[in-house]
């Protein structure tokens, strides 16, 4: 069974898979129907590039249902959006759509859901704000009871010194040996070295490495936080009607 893992140098918590897959499902689902309700049905052909599945969909107008697996996991592998005639990943401006449209609920979901993988974190002075955000989506019912979340809101709580990591248990948990700072001697070149270094310095490593790539969740900047090409639904929708669609060579 998988997991969402929070970490911290004094404890780790989990949320169960189940509750990544229901992540994924209902932030693609709402990111769609954004799509849907700031470009229109009859217009979506001039913000989709014409080899895209998705494109192939709305040509042929077939479903919503359609639409959405076009756009999802196992949809369209290149870019599938337009905007001033250049393929932009869709992906991206999907979840940036979420995080300019939605509540703070959609947000951290799509943020848990895009970031769990990739070492999303917090550091300690933000952690009780998180903590918020976090009650707040189980009282929305975004996060779903049962999952792990209140173990996650008492990590949060329990104290305001130490940064807390997201990961996920099919990939690599945190802290390891690529997400870090710290160089294998030449003579080590399956990184064994990693696993004589102590905990504190494993974690200080890490989180050089973490705030230097970036995706810290903050207050500072909650809702005007963009993934890859910063572009969302409104930037196709209100892209010159001369530029909408054309496909640069």
């Amino acid at each position: 069974m998988s997991r969402i893992y929070f970490h911290s140098p004094s404890e780790t918590v989990e949320v169960l898979g189940s509750e990544r897959a229901h992540l994924g499902l209902f932030t693609h689902e709402a990111s769609i129907g954004f799509l849907l309700g700031a470009v229109g049905e009859f217009r979506l052909k001039k913000v989709l590039h014409p080899s895209s599945m998705a494109y192939e969909v709305v040509t042929a107008r077939t479903s919503y249902r359609m639409l959405s697996t076009a756009l999802g996991t196992f949809g369209d592998r290149e870019p599938a959006f337009l905007h001033n005639g250049e393929r932009v990943d869709h992906w991206e401006l999907l979840l940036n759509t979420l995080i300019l449209l939605g509540n703070d609920s959609v947000r951290l979901a799509a943020r848990v859901h895009a970031q769990c993988e990739i070492h999303g974190y917090v550091e300690g002075e933000d952690r009780v704000w998180l903590a918020g955000l976090v009650r707040g989506a189980r009282t929305d019912g975004v996060f779903r009871d049962g999952m792990g979340w209140e173990s996650v809101i008492a990590l949060l709580e329990s104290r305001a010194d130490e940064p807390v990591v997201m990961s996920y248990s099919v990939c690599d948990g945190f802290p390891n040996d690529t997400a870090t700072t710290w160089v294998p001697p030449e003579n080590d070149p399956d990184r064994e070295a990693w696993y004589e270094l102590s905990h504190e310095e494993q974690w200080r490593t890490g989180m050089e490495w973490l705030r230097e790539h970036g995706g810290c969740l903050q207050p500072g900047k909650w809702s005007d936080y963009r993934f890859g090409h910063n572009l969302t639904v409104m930037d196709l929708a209100t892209q010159p009607a001369t530029a909408t669609g054309g496909v640069k060579p």
